[in-house]
């Protein structure tokens, strides 16, 4: 019987291979050339606690960091989940403009991602937001203008689409430092056609953003035939937004070890604290690999161009 504990322990992860998760159609993606860095997060047993104790590549962290205290797994999930799809999305628009490729956005689905424990509402995780006091909700910023439009704890009604029935429920207006809110986070699924198509082939295991810049320079090398990798491996970090601009994540002296263990070229990260505590961590273990900081998806399109 294994004992569960209080704990989740980080370790060192590796590298995958951005072709095995996506495919465009008439399209060749380079092989091995873009690869999306991660980190091994796994609960804590006694025998895997005590060996982190002797190893400097494994921290132990409070099972809140990772699971909340008004959550369970199956919502941390579905949040993972969600900003995975959110992730993907937008580096494809991202990419594919770029590109000059056609993209057409179909449909746009609501979802609730994560619920403040301040919030007052019988709302849950997972819940495909259909209308708000009888308006239609089409997008996120209709969303936040209409919260704006109603009074401190005003009661609201939600309709909401979940286990497969529609019903309603309802929400309290919360003023938190003068900012009208329901305390809750909404994510959205975009449903999108593409030319060429896309198609990406993820495990229901597998969730985050931070493979979102990785993924939109994959699709745009393979859109374009830029062969950026010029042969090079390369291995990065970072989410992205509909801009282009690199966000910092977490996790990040975990993959430079795991790019490092994957003899990657090129580590691309996030510019800011992320690329100060990847160049820490290669300073302290003398490792071998080019770091790049990046702040838009425009500045590893140009380093890889001129180096």
């Amino acid at each position: 019987m294994t004992i569960k504990l209080p704990y989740y322990i980080n370790t060192p992860g590796g590298s995958v291979d951005i072709r095995s998760k996506i495919s465009i159609a008439d399209h060749q993606i380079t092989k091995n050339a873009f690869n999306m860095a991660y980190v091994y997060e796994i609960p804590a047993t006694i025998p895997t606690l005590i060996y982190s104790y002797f190893n400097k590549n494994w921290d132990v962290i409070k099972k809140e960091e990772v699971v909340l205290p008004n959550e369970n797994k199956e919502d941390v999930k579905f949040r993972d989940q969600m900003m995975l799809k959110e992730a993907n999305q937008q580096a494809i628009i991202l990419a594919y403009n770029k590109a000059n490729k056609k993209t057409n956005i179909i449909r746009k689905n609501f979802y609730v991602t994560y619920i403040d424990e301040l919030a007052k509402t019988d709302l849950k995780i997972g819940d495909k937001i259909l209308k708000i006091n009888n308006e239609e909700i089409d997008d996120l910023a209709q969303i936040h203008d209409l919260i704006k439009s109603f009074k401190a704890n005003q009661k609201i009604d939600i309709q909401i689409k979940r286990d497969d029935k529609i019903t309603t429920k309802s929400a309290t207006i919360i003023n938190n430092k003068n900012n009208l809110m329901i305390g809750i986070l909404i994510s959205v699924d975009q449903e999108l056609e593409t030319i060429p198509k896309i198609e990406f082939k993820f495990k229901g295991t597998e969730g985050g953003p931070s493979g979102g810049f990785m993924m939109s320079l994959a699709i745009y090398d393979t859109l374009t035939g830029s062969k950026l990798s010029q042969n090079r491996k390369i291995i990065g970090t970072g989410s992205i937004d509909q801009y282009g601009n690199v966000g910092e994540i977490g996790g990040v002296k975990y993959k430079i070890k795991g790019a490092v263990k994957a003899d990657a070229d090129i580590f691309f990260v996030p510019a800011g604290q992320n690329y100060e505590d990847v160049m820490e961590v290669k300073l302290e273990k003398k490792y071998d690999i080019t770091v790049v900081p990046v702040n838009t998806l425009d500045d590893a399109i140009e380093y890889l161009q001129n180096n």
